[in-house]
């Protein structure tokens, strides 16, 4: 359970509370509007994931019953993007355990890692945002909210016609006018064995030049095998965002 929410934290990507204004609804074909170009940005998101470079600081926790931390693992990674499609080289830059630095132990993991092949479960290029152009078939999607602090932000409801442990179920506070996403919060619609729940939000607040980017993600989640229950939180600060060119065999 550890790992898998370690690894959800490491690709993923509760929303920003606002008031809504009920007389400024938009109707079907406004929301239909919005939702084509938010595949505009879905689609600089896959961009970003192929061409992306970022510094990655992470924390996981996972809570004793009176929702106190036990155990505190801390990480920054460096992780370079190829550019040309293959996954990014990601670097240890430091690693701690209840505040003990444990660094060299975990460079040498991930080296022997890489030497055997061995991949993780999840990575960022399997999670892919609702409105992408072929993501979007398969949910249902209503207006939930307009921002009475900016009425050019709106909340976007989104559920899948078909539960499964890789389609979502939350909303999404959207920049109306540029098309953007701002923040995302949501859930598995299907949760895999052994996983009670994961709630999981991601903030778009970094610019780039292929449109706004994950700046912070913040996970929580609960599951475990009969009497043995977990129970995690986990957050991440995306920083020091570079977007390398595709080489001659990028896609």
């Amino acid at each position: 359970m550890a790992r898998f929410a370690w690894l959800l934290l490491l690709v993923l990507f509760v929303c920003v509370p606002a008031l809504a204004r009920a007389d400024q609804q938009p109707d079907a074909t406004a929301i239909d509007a919005v939702l084509a170009r938010l595949e505009g940005h879905a689609a600089k998101f896959e961009a970003m994931k192929k061409r992306g470079s970022y510094t990655f600081s992470g924390r996981l926790q996972e809570l004793d019953g009176s929702g106190n931390a036990s155990t505190t693992k801390e990480m920054i990674l460096d992780v370079k993007a190829q550019g040309n499609g293959a996954d990014p080289i990601t670097d240890i830059v430091k690693y701690t355990e209840d505040g003990k630095d444990k660094t060299t132990e975990a460079q040498e993991k991930a080296r022997k890692k890489k030497l055997e092949g061995r991949k993780g479960g999840k990575r960022m290029r399997d999670f892919h945002l609702p409105f992408l152009a072929s993501e979007r078939a398969r949910y249902d999607f209503t207006f939930a909210e307009r921002s009475s602090a900016d009425p050019n932000q709106i909340r976007i409801a989104f559920v899948p016609k078909k539960p499964a442990e890789d389609a979502y179920k939350g909303s999404a506070w959207i920049d109306e006018k540029a098309g953007e996403v701002l923040s995302v919060g949501f859930s598995l619609s299907k949760n895999p064995t052994f996983v009670d729940h994961i709630d999981v939000t991601v903030e778009f607040g970094l610019p780039t030049a292929l449109g706004r980017a994950p700046s912070k993600i913040d996970i929580d989640a609960r599951g475990g095998f009969l009497v043995i229950k977990k129970h995690f939180k986990a957050s991440a600060t995306i920083t020091n965002p570079r977007i390398v060119p595709l080489t001659a065999r990028g896609s």
